[in-house]
């Protein structure tokens, strides 16, 4: 008896042994492999980001992945392995052959995330084409520049009551306002402003009404989006819950939150034309109606919840932190804009705001300098495989993606990329060619077929309330929101976190109405 249970001990650590050699053996295997014989073995990189998806999942979960690869790109150039299966091409052409249309790619890993954490694929995450346009197709008419124009009087009335209440808190700003957090009160402007036209809905973040815990929400949601479409590991294995239980548990409710939204606009009757309005009367090319069915709704909900408030609120956002900090620019925009319009009330869309050129090169500014998705969008090359730049040829099954802020920060096509200039979009100040130059290598809202669908509301949001700020009141920097930067650094850059959507806080910015002329 005492010589089997010996035996059967030898045999347990015998398995054991085994055990651990097999697995020293497969990954080192592996490791061999995605150094020396993988499709992208021959691109350099970090030698952890090489071997390894948990290089990339360290970075997402740490928010800085966009300026990891920032940093990258300028140790090794133009293109960069970051991930064992993922090449980043910092370069203009690279927009439009990898995400052109009908460019030989589909949506990667990182959407393949987004549709597990949100239930089901919607327009942003769908890697099947005919769902994607199917999608698209139904949502158009509701970003219509008629469908827009239509819905501008809820716009202007709540950015009229962001002024009221956030700027300048029930009382008249003399001297100064109070301190105001930019990207809290961003939040609740453009959260109020998806509500209403989203679902014919007033939350009333501005007033307090609805949880102002709800951006959190979005936030966590798509950092659980990166962080888990960082690693086929995590994703697949479905880690993250045990990994980041706090970011998945808030993703889970911003689903059940959307769901709850869409339930309640299908019992309301509205007169307004919401985007709801639109959806449910969507027609396909044979005049059938367009359907989506309610989960379906919940999925596009959640797509509208986060697209239409907060990407909109982080360039609120940096926006008055680049025109705080930068107040010959600040200087230049009042004088436009105050010699432009006799009154405030006539801010609004048409001619006039069409001809505010500093206005618009100031938002194109800040959308280049701090872009609302900074990181990577990755595509999966198709079978056939895909050539970039016509130099670089990729097989089927490996990523590649453009890397939003290091292109946006690339000196070929944004000379003094480290400097907050406006000019640089105005023809008369730079020239022609350096804008066309310029353009071709500025992709905030994605580029082709899959750009974002609301890039127009988004501008809109954006041109009315900054131009009607700096019509009403003088403004100052306070604190908050600025890069951590060596001390020997004169760049003042708001500072973004990369959660796949950029997380903030601040700008604190003062406001003070400004003497009547």
């Amino acid at each position: 008896m005492l010589a089997d249970e010996i035996a059967d001990r030898m045999t347990l650590q015998a398995l054991l042994v085994g055990a651990v050699v097999a697995l020293f053996i497969y990954l080192f295997g592996v490791i061999v492999y995605r150094l020396y014989f993988h499709p992208l073995a021959a691109y350099p990189g970090p030698l952890l980001g090489r071997v390894t998806h948990w290089y990339g999942v360290y970075h997402a979960s740490r928010g800085d992945n966009h300026l990891n690869v920032y940093n990258l790109h300028k140790k090794y150039g133009e293109i960069v392995r970051i991930a064992p299966n993922l090449v980043t091409i910092n370069n203009a052409q690279a927009i439009k052959d990898i995400y052109g249309v009908n460019r030989n790619v589909q949506k990667g890993l990182l959407y393949q995330a987004s549709a597990k954490l949100t239930g089901f694929p919607n327009s942003f995450s769908a890697v099947d084409r005919q769902l994607h346009a199917h999608r698209r197709r139904v949502l158009a008419p509701a970003f219509t520049d008629a469908a827009l124009l239509s819905m501008e009087p809820h716009i202007l009335h709540h950015i009229r009551r962001f002024f009221d209440v956030g700027i300048l808190g029930g009382g008249n700003a003399e001297p100064w306002s109070v301190e105001v957090d930019m990207s809290h009160w961003g939040n609740y402007l453009t959260f109020d402003v998806m509500g209403d036209l989203a679902f014919a809905k007033d939350f009333d973040m501005l007033g307090g009404k609805e949880s102002r815990a709800l951006p959190d929400l979005i936030d966590s949601a798509l950092h659980g989006q990166l962080i888990a479409g960082s690693s086929p590991t995590v994703l697949n294995w479905n880690l993250l819950p045990f990994l980041f239980p706090k970011i998945y548990a808030m993703s889970k409710y911003l689903k059940r939150f959307a769901g709850d939204q869409i339930s309640d606009r299908l019992t309301r009757e509205t007169p307004k034309k919401d985007f709801l309005h639109y959806i449910l009367r969507a027609k396909n090319p044979d005049g059938t109606p367009a359907k989506l069915s309610p989960t379906d709704l919940g999925s596009e909900a959640v797509a509208l919840i986060i697209g239409g408030s907060d990407t909109t609120a982080t360039q609120l956002a940096a926006n008055f932190f680049y025109l705080t900090h930068n107040k010959d620019k600040l200087v230049k925009l009042c004088a436009e804009i105050r010699s432009t319009f006799p009154s405030v009330d006539e801010i609004k869309l048409g001619r006039q705001l069409d001809s505010c050129r500093y206005l618009k090169a100031t938002v194109e500014e800040t959308l280049r300098f701090s872009p609302s998705l900074p990181g990577v969008l990755p595509r999966e090359v198709l079978p056939g495989g895909l050539t970039v730049d016509d130099r670089f040829f990729f097989p089927p099954g490996v990523e590649v993606s453009v890397p939003v802020y290091a292109l946006h920060h690339n000196a070929e096509y944004f000379p003094d990329p480290d400097v907050w200039k406006p000019e640089r979009w105005i023809p008369e100040e730079v020239g022609e060619d350096a804008v066309k130059k310029s353009y071709a290598a500025f992709t905030p809202f994605s580029y082709g077929s899959r750009q974002c669908i609301g890039k127009r509301l988004a501008y809109i949001e954006l041109w009315i309330t900054i131009a009607r700020a700096v019509y009403l009141f003088d403004m100052e920097y306070v604190g908050g929101g600025i890069e951590d930067r060596p001390a020997s650094s004169n760049v003042a850059e708001y500072k973004m976190l990369d959660h796949l959507a950029a997380a903030r806080e601040g700008p604190v910015i003062r406001f003070r109405i400004r003497p009547s002329d």
